[in-house]
């Protein structure tokens, strides 16, 4: 291990001087199939010690859902959060103004990874906008990339989704990512399947066009911050918190907020286990370096 990096237990032991702590949901105190251990608990008492709590996700889900989703978890806006933000809601409202980042004259878009049997967030997304979902990709302005799946099923590799992003590629369309995160970890333990980012990762590399709207786009973070700027709080004296460097630290560091990742939970344990610690810390470039480690959000006993 590097002895240059301090990794704290736990977001306690660091989060005395600062009064508003921003977090991230998948890795953080999500883990894919429910709450994290110790992390309801470390959230509550963030909300009971005055901290303003808010979160901050890359999920396409709109705010409401995934508040609905928590509190079946028995997590609850105002006993363990102040206010939640998706990239969908933030999605919705750029769709409702009209203020997508490319020409839009016909208002029409195709959505990359159809069909999902499960999980159709685009729809709650453009509803009653003026965005229409079309079938004949030749009649789209623009690509809207959905939950990557084959035939219902979430997949670990993104190269089985290449043959189709090199077929879409051949229509030259911009192509919206409202989810830049490339994996979330899902079901059994240790379990990450692509996401939304890995295909516009794919499109970008053959040349295409891609628009981000989740984190580390500013967009996001913009909205976060509105939250906390309601409660006269500045960006300097927010932790965000996550486990994806290219999204979290990133993001985080350019709208002005404190970055912590979390290593033993999430995206950045998943690169651990794979690299090792130092080979993993290693290979953070400037942009994703955070100003602290934390193992985990909270612990047993907390």
């Amino acid at each position: 291990m590097n002895m240059q990096t301090q990794i704290y237990s736990s977001l306690a032991e660091i989060v005395e001087p600062y009064p508003a702590v921003c977090l991230d949901a998948y890795g953080v105190f999500w883990g894919g199939a429910g709450i994290l251990p110790g992390a309801a608990e470390a959230m509550q008492k963030l909300v009971k010690s005055g901290k303003i709590v808010g979160i901050l996700s890359n999920s396409t889900q709109l705010a409401e859902k995934e508040i609905a989703k928590l509190s079946t978890h028995g997590m609850r806006k105002g006993e363990h959060f102040h206010f939640l933000l998706t990239s969908g809601e933030v999605t919705r409202r750029i769709a409702l103004e009209q203020n997508l980042p490319f020409p839009t004259p016909r208002h029409t878009y195709f959505v990359v990874c159809r069909n999902h049997p499960k999980s159709l967030p685009h729809q709650s997304i453009f509803q009653n906008t003026p965005y229409t979902e079309i079938d004949n990709i030749q009649e789209a302005d623009f690509l809207y990339v959905g939950i990557p799946h084959l035939d219902g099923n979430e997949q670990t590799d993104p190269a089985v989704f290449q043959e189709e992003v090199d077929r879409l590629k051949a229509f030259n369309l911009p192509m919206l990512c409202a989810n830049p995160d490339r994996f979330a970890p899902a079901g059994a333990p240790g379990r990450f399947v692509v996401t939304q980012g890995s295909i516009a990762e794919l499109y970008r590399a053959l040349g295409g066009e891609v628009f981000y709207i989740g984190k580390p786009s500013p967009k996001v973070f913009e909205a976060a911050l509105e939250q906390f700027q309601h409660h006269l709080i500045e960006s300097k004296t927010v932790l965000m918190v996550g486990d994806t460097p290219e999204t979290d630290v990133r993001g985080a560091l350019s709208a002005g907020m404190i970055p912590v990742l979390v290593t033993h939970t999430g995206n950045m344990a998943h690169r651990i286990r794979e690299q090792g610690f130092e080979k993993a810390i290693q290979a953070l470039p400037s942009t994703d370096q955070p100003h602290f480690y934390i193992k985990q959000l909270g612990s047993h006993g907390i």
